[in-house]
């Protein structure tokens, strides 16, 4: 329900969608006769009447005696424009290729598509478990904080006028490979019209190394190395390779994907790979590799 009308002449505002209860001030009075726009409005005939629509009101009433009072109460019932803003997001991640242990940015775009400015806007992004956050990049406007117990991005702006947008950057760091899912929203005071723009997800790859289980060094250009791909997105690396019997024929502090088993017969060997980005602890990859000439 809306406001109680009283005294006189009154001008009363409603929000768009609410209602309001009109109450005439002549108690007790046998029944009641209410005006809207100077039309009678029929089936009303309470002491009070409940409204949605704008205009202006009036009330008369008759008494147990039968005597009809003129109209003395007007009521003007006003329901302001209601305000409309579009406001959009758009979550993304950089292009490059992100292997585990590794900082990577997001990037929030939030714009307002109009028809009115935009105020209050609230964007909330609730990172995964398999990503750490590092810290808040540059924004263009507005202020954003983060929830380390809820691991959640909030970022508030005040006001952001029809037809202008607001970025924001975030960095974090990978955990473990797979793929990652990552959801921000929008809100903002004013009237949406299109929900369905309001949530934007980024769907992000974290790679892990790459490693063969087969190469072929006979010197015809193709496979003839121990390749691992994207070992040289991590700073340092340490590969060993040993024999069936235990032995290690290879190692090196800062592995160029370069070793073609020279001198070794063909057959499977036993690989460990390890790699870091930074302080962050090793990584461990443990498999077979078969050589084939």
């Amino acid at each position: 329900m809306g406001q109680t009308a009283s005294e006189g002449r009154q001008t009363i505002a409603i929000a768009p969608g609410s209602s309001v209860v009109l109450r005439a001030n002549s108690a007790g009075a046998a029944s009641y006769i209410w005006y809207k726009d100077n039309v009678l409005v029929n089936g009303q005939n309470n002491q009070t009447l409940i409204t949605a629509t704008a205009g202006v009101y009036r009330v008369a009433t008759w008494n147990a005696l039968g005597c009809f009072s003129d109209i003395s109460e007007e009521i003007e019932v006003v329901v302001p424009h209601r305000l409309v803003a579009d406001v959009a997001i758009t979550k993304r991640s950089e292009s490059k290729i992100v292997v585990v242990d590794q900082v990577f940015d997001y990037y929030l775009n939030v714009r307002n598509n109009g028809a009115n400015d935009a105020t209050n806007l609230v964007i909330e992004d609730a990172l995964p478990k398999n990503l750490l956050f590092e810290h808040l990049g540059q924004s263009t406007d507005g202020i954003a904080t983060f929830d380390q117990l809820k691991q959640t991005i909030t970022w508030n702006i005040p006001f952001l006028a029809n037809g202008k947008f607001a970025e924001l950057v975030i960095k974090v760091r990978s955990k473990q490979p797979g793929m990652v899912s990552n959801t921000a929203v929008v809100t903002a005071t004013e009237f949406d019209p299109n929900l369905a723009n309001n949530k934007s997800t980024d769907q992000k790859e974290i790679s892990g190394l790459r490693i063969p289980n087969v190469f072929t060094p006979n010197g015809d250009g193709k496979n003839d190395t121990f390749y691992i791909q994207l070992l040289e997105s991590f700073e340092s690396n340490e590969v060993t390779i040993i024999n069936r019997w235990g032995s290690t024929v290879y190692q090196s502090n800062h592995y160029q994907n370069d070793w073609t088993a020279p001198g070794l017969a063909d057959g499977t060997y036993f690989y460990i790979i390890k790699v870091k980005n930074g302080n962050s602890a090793w990584e461990d990859y443990k498999g077979y590799v078969t050589v084939i000439r």
